[in-house]
């Protein structure tokens, strides 16, 4: 077995593994070991691994160092080994382990199964703790651990693998996690205790816990709707202020999609705020929602997107309702659209009337002009004149639609826009002014009236039929006047006027009125 050199000493020879690959695979163990530690202090240092995942790498390699310590020393059975190759096996696992301890920036410690007390600790352990490594050995685990009630202080306690709170040298307390493994080490079983401080963790997590609680609270108290919702729209939080301002309980209102709960005539806008939203990350403006009484309230609103820890992405929402505020606004918008004489709507309703109607919606014009209201006010007073034009829109206002529209351009000249019209429509309204103009139900009057050409603006239609007006009274007044005999240079005729009594309307009509034709409108 042994073969000597020319200087006589003996030369290694194994039966079933040559020298050489032994000491190769004791050199492999301890640089797969070394690159372990490197790896746990990279990640210590990066926090690149979770303080568990690291804890549970240097207990394997631990573990895998005193395995190796262990094999060293009892030397390979079925083999013919000198001892002094295993001597030196035995001797570079020692090291191995040895710079395990010394180098590894994680509190790790051995710890007797039989007396409970700690055998061997690296500084990590006396740096956390703030006892010197010379007075952590022989010290009794439960020593460490915060005593509880019931328990008396030093009383052996069982270490378990997970979070515990221990005890400081100078009696504070931390939070630690443990991973403790069971191996046999130096003939005896003793505990691999890897120690990890999560007391700044905890006190991170505890404090946005707490943080979380508040806000949450501050929303819940909030007089301000809050809520949030996914990129498809649906709700996945409301605070109690968005369940009050619809009437419904909040578990009746999340899971279920906001456009629920918009009125229908912006579902189209809500698709697109959803594209907007999702394409800028942001959007504001005005929404329209509805009660559960069917009541419909106006909301502004202004909202974010925010990323969340899964990597999800959510809308959160601030809205304020501005129901009351925005009636008031209707109101006032209303009050300077209105006529103060007649409460019909002014000149200005005209371009809100156009931008509110529907691409290609067909609407008629009917022009309205009161016939010798200037003579009236000459004759009468101009309280009288203001007394027949508000009869006049009072009469209009008995045979015109809901949606319909009554405008006063001045004067003695109204123009009615009828939506959604068709020719039948039209008609029948003009025989109900026929009829009204024959039964002298309000003050003579004369009318024009036109249907939509071609996409034209609504100026265009009120034109039309402000020129067949005009072509209908010459018409009229000159049929009126055939049979008048011709007589030189300026003549007068004599024609009955209706009169209309401020208080009683229209009466029989009086003495014959002599009327210059030359002044006749």
């Amino acid at each position: 077995m042994f073969a000597r050199k020319q200087n006589d000493q003996p030369r290694l020879v194994t039966l079933l593994e040559p020298p050489e690959r032994s000491s190769l695979l004791g050199r492999s163990m301890a640089i797969s070991i070394l690159a372990l530690i490197a790896v746990v202090t990279l990640g210590t240092n990066t926090h690149l691994f979770a303080p568990p995942l690291l804890a549970l790498l240097l207990t394997a390699a631990v573990a895998a160092v005193l395995v190796s310590m262990r094999r060293a020393s009892v030397g390979g059975r079925g083999q013919s080994v000198a001892q002094g190759f295993a001597d030196r096996e035995c001797a570079e696992a020692g090291v191995v382990g040895e710079s395990l301890f010394v180098a590894t920036p994680i509190p790790t410690l051995l710890v007797d199964c039989e007396f409970h007390e700690i055998v061997a600790a690296n500084s990590a352990v006396a740096n956390l703790y703030g006892f010197t490594l010379r007075d952590l050995r022989g010290l009794r685990i439960s020593n460490l651990q915060q005593s509880t009630s019931g328990s008396s202080h030093g009383e052996d306690v069982v270490p378990v693998s997970g979070l515990v709170r221990h005890r400081r040298a100078d009696g504070s307390l931390l939070w630690v996690e443990l991973n403790v493994q069971k191996i046999s080490h130096a003939g005896r079983e003793v505990w691999l205790i890897v120690v990890v401080d999560v007391t700044a963790r905890l006190q991170l997590v505890r404090g946005l816990e707490e943080s979380e609680r508040h806000y949450r609270e501050l929303i819940d108290l909030s007089l301000g709707i809050v809520f949030t919702h996914d990129l498809n729209g649906s709700l996945t939080l409301v605070n109690p202020a968005f369940a009050r301002a619809l009437d419904l309980p909040v578990e009746a209102i999340v899971g279920r999609n906001l456009s629920e709960f918009v009125v229908p005539r912006q579902h189209d806008a809500f698709s697109q705020y959803l594209l907007n939203v999702g394409r800028n990350g942001t959007d504001s403006g005005a929404v329209h929602m509805l009660r559960r009484d069917g009541g419909e309230l106006v909301w502004e609103f202004r909202n974010q997107i925010r990323t969340l820890a899964d990597g999800s992405r959510e809308v959160l929402c601030c809205a304020i309702d501005i129901s009351e505020r925005s009636r008031n606004e209707h109101r006032l918008l209303e009050k300077s659209r209105k006529d103060p004489l007649t409460g019909c709507y002014n000149r200005r309703h005209l371009a809100a009337f156009q931008a509110d109607a529907s691409p290609g919606a067909c609407w008629a014009s009917v022009v309205i002009d009161i016939d010798h209201l200037k003579r009236y006010n000459d004759t009468y007073g101009h309280r009288a004149g203001d007394q027949a034009i508000v009869r006049v829109a009072r009469f209009l206002e008995r045979i015109v639609r809901k949606d319909d529209s009554i405008v006063r351009l001045g004067g003695d000249e109204f123009v009615i826009l009828l939506r959604q019209c068709d020719q039948a429509t039209l008609e029948s309204f003009a025989a109900r002014l026929q009829g009204a103009l024959a039964t002298q139900e309000t003050v003579p009057f004369s009318y024009g009236l036109a249907m939509r050409k071609n996409d034209e603006d609504l100026e265009q239609t009120i034109h039309r039929a402000d020129r067949q007006m005009i072509e209908r009274r010459v018409i009229e007044r000159s049929s009126i006047r055939l049979d008048v005999p011709r007589e030189p240079r300026r003549r007068e005729a004599r024609r009955s006027v209706i009169r209309i009594h401020p208080a009683v309307g229209a009466v029989e009509p009086a003495p014959a009125v002599p009327i210059s034709l030359e002044a006749e409108g």
